[in-house]
C-alpha cells in the first residue's frame, strides 16, 4: 500500500465535515466486525433482509 502523509488537522477538518451517515460508514470501517456491519447495512438498506420487530425481540413465551 503506498504511503501518504496527512496532517492531523487536515483529516479532523475532514472527519468534522461527514454527514452522519458517513460519519456512521467510517466507524464501521474502522471497528474489528466493520466489514461485516456494514454489509448487512446495505442488505437493509436495499431490502434484501429484514430486521426483527420490537415484538419478535422481547416476546418471550414461557
Amino acid at each position: 500500500m503506498p504511503e501518504i502523509q496527512i496532517s492531523i488537522e487536515s483529516l479532523s477538518e475532514s472527519i468534522k465535515g461527514l454527514k452522519p451517515e458517513e460519519l456512521e460508514s467510517l466507524i464501521l470501517s474502522l471497528c474489528d466486525e466493520g466489514e461485516k456491519l456494514l454489509s448487512r447495512k446495505k442488505e437493509l438498506q436495499n431490502k434484501k433482509i429484514q430486521t426483527l420487530t420490537r415484538k419478535e425481540v422481547f416476546d418471550v413465551s414461557r
